[in-house]
């Protein structure tokens, strides 16, 4: 028991070194594998980029435009023209100039004129002329003259919307209330009364047939033309409601 108490200090020294020796051994092999590393990352040599050739192509320029059209000629085409035959014409004979004595002679026949004749009148005298000069006025007419509706009716001296001047309408007629219109012309003597009664455009019978009877009993005034009664016509537009 005493040797193997004195073996064992001695084998925990062995294993002790030896374990300082494998920490060295692996520590000095990793420090010289981290320095072969360093050296050959510093010792690359830099491999030489390849050379390429760039080549710039320019666009082909666009074709030339196209040529204009030809102008069309704006002067017209002439027709050729068609010769005519000559056509020999005649000379006209120019009348002659009369002679200065024979016209002076003429000139005087001319300023001659006839007995009782007035300066500056025709030859010969006017068809329908009148001696002396002056022809008479013409003859003033004779028939009725002829009024405006306004001025006619201004001669009336009654009232044309009472009885026994006014067209009755029928009682049928009254309940539809509708108005009935006629025009009419009417003449009046120079005293006054009615001359005539004339329908121009009709309205209903029954009242066409009433109107001739009735407007006939109108009293007008008498219509003085230069101071004296003469008689008249107007239209009428008669209005019956």
């Amino acid at each position: 028991m005493a040797f193997e108490a004195i073996l064992s200090p001695q084998r925990t020294a062995a294993t002790g070194w030896r374990r300082i020796t494998l920490t060295f051994s692996v520590l000095l092999h990793a420090l010289a594998l981290a320095v072969l590393l360093a050296h050959s990352i510093w010792q690359v040599e830099e491999m030489p980029m390849p050379a390429v050739e760039v080549s710039l192509a320019m666009a082909a320029p666009p074709p030339p435009p196209p040529p204009p059209p030809p102008k069309r000629s704006s002067a017209k085409r002439t027709k050729p023209v068609e010769s005519k035959p000559k056509v020999i014409v005649a000379p006209k004979e120019t009348p002659q100039e009369p002679e200065p004595e024979a016209a002076e002679e003429e000139s005087e026949e001319e300023e001659e004129g006839e007995d009782g004749g007035e300066e500056g009148g025709v030859i010969g005298g006017v068809i329908g002329g009148v001696v002396g000069g002056v022809a008479p006025p013409p003859p003033k007419s004779t028939g009725p003259k002829l009024l405006s509706t306004g001025a006619g009716h201004k001669q009336l001296a009654i009232n044309p919307n009472v009885r026994p001047y006014k067209v009755n309408i029928p009682e049928e007629y009254v309940e539809r209330g509708d108005i009935y219109r006629a025009t009419l012309q009417i003449c009046v003597s120079p005293e006054g009364k009615v001359a005539s009664v004339k329908i121009l455009k009709a309205s209903i019978p029954a009242i066409d047939l009433q109107i001739p009877t009735v407007i006939s009993r109108w009293k007008y005034k008498p219509f003085l033309l230069e101071g004296r009664p003469t008689a008249f016509c107007y239209p009428l537009l008669y209005t019956v409601k």
